[in-house]
């Protein structure tokens, strides 16, 4: 199903990050850490976001030679199909460099999705349904 007109989104820096918002949804990727980025997505996430995840991703392998990801995802109502396969294709073939993968989630589509992704990377996703369990691990990989 395409869209008839494109979309077009604003690109808004933060100190330490950039958030990515359009009519759809909204994207935020911050670092708190040099090795850690936190992934918000509310709405809907597409498509055309995926390249803006994983080229902060490689960023921060090239930078620490690891990385830990958390993808709060408790206000995503839906995805793009390519925006699963295309994250986890990447976070299959970058498996040995993730030392941590958590994911905040409310939405029974959201899970099933990341249930999928989870399997296809060998079970290194750890999902959270509540936000105090993620926010713990978040700060628990800050400090290391």
């Amino acid at each position: 199903m395409g869209e008839a007109t494109r979309i077009t989104a604003e690109r808004e820096t933060l100190p330490d990050g950039v958030r990515i918002s359009d009519g759809r949804g909204i994207i935020t990727l911050r670092n708190p850490a040099r090795h850690v980025e936190l992934l918000r997505c509310e709405g809907y996430a597409r498509a055309e976001h995926v390249d803006l995840v994983i080229e902060s991703r490689e960023r921060i392998l090239r930078e620490c030679g690891k990385l830990a990801i958390f993808d709060d995802l408790e206000d995503l109502r839906g995805y793009d199909s390519e925006v699963r396969s295309r994250l986890t294709a990447w976070s299959r073939v970058n498996r040995p460099k993730i030392v941590a993968f958590h994911i905040l989630l409310r939405s029974k589509i959201v899970a099933m999705g990341v249930s999928l992704a989870n399997m296809a990377i060998g079970g290194a996703i750890v999902a959270h349904t509540n936000r105090t369990a993620f926010e713990q691990a978040l700060a628990l990989q800050i400090r290391r």
